[in-house]
């Protein structure tokens, strides 16, 4: 039998170490092959990702934002509106309270942000429940950046002397317009509940003008007008001197064109 000749083991050395060699390379293949990535479901999950990120940031068409401005814009839009004034601003139990009272009802109707400082009782010379004068609710809350401010009243200085009366208009009228100089000034004269005011008032309607008018004010008088001369529905029948919600809807119809036209002006 002839045998096979055996190679030297110089050459088995090298056999060997090119197996291991071999082995060493498959390995390496295999190990990279199962690490590799795989690009298909990759960039799809990038694509799905990238498409539920962009859906999440982007405005519902239903979104009432994107459709029309929201109350506060709206308000904002219009300027503000300050009103000082007596009890027949503020409203009581009887009616004109928040929303139902003549301030209310005028802002909202001409789209105007309501800065309401009255105080019931009060007048020009006369303090009310807060203890304040006109003059010192001016003092106390200024306008600021009023495209309107109004004063209201006050059949609550009947008992003050015309000069008083007269002095502590020009007072208030002077203070509103040094803190708010581009305000436009609506000065409405006391209310009487009926017909027939009282001479007294009327004096102090006469006073509260010429202070207006010195002030470049305009000027309104409900006793001419005749605002009340029939109080029915909107009087209270309680104490025949509050003003029921009617009464302060029939307020903001003759009050809101006197601010929209000072507005405008």
């Amino acid at each position: 039998m002839v045998s096979l000749e055996r190679p030297p083991r110089w050459g088995l050395i090298a056999i060997v170490v090119l197996l291991l060699a071999n082995v060493g390379l498959v390995l390496l293949l295999v190990q990279r092959n199962n690490s590799a990535p795989d690009a298909g479901p990759a960039v799809a999950a990038s694509a799905t990702a990238t498409s539920s990120t962009r859906t999440s940031s982007t405005p519902s068409g239903s979104s009432t934002a994107s459709t029309s401005p929201s109350t506060a814009e709206t308000t904002s839009q219009g300027g503000a509106l300050a009103v000082y004034g007596d009890g027949y601003s503020s409203g009581n139990s009887e009616g004109g309270e928040g929303a139902a009272g003549w301030p209310a009802l005028v802002a909202q109707q001409l789209g105007m942000q309501l800065e309401l400082r009255a105080a019931t009782l009060a007048g020009y010379v006369r303090p009310g429940s807060t203890g304040q004068t006109y003059p010192q609710l001016v003092q106390a809350q200024p306008p600021a950046d009023a495209a309107v401010t109004v004063v209201f009243g006050s059949r609550n200085d009947v008992a003050a002397t015309p000069a008083e009366v007269q002095a502590a208009a020009t007072s208030t009228f002077q203070a509103i317009l040094a803190a708010d100089p581009t305000t436009k000034l609506v000065v409405i004269g006391p209310c009487w509940s009926s017909s027939g005011a009282p001479a007294e008032l009327t004096a102090v309607s006469d006073a509260v003008r010429t202070a207006a008018t010195a002030a470049g004010a305009t000027y309104v008088d409900p006793l001419t007008l005749g605002w009340f001369s029939d109080p029915n529905g909107l009087v209270s029948p309680i104490d025949g001197i509050s003003l029921l919600d009617a009464g302060h809807v029939f307020l903001s119809q003759q009050i809101a064109p006197l601010v929209e036209s000072a507005r405008t002006s």
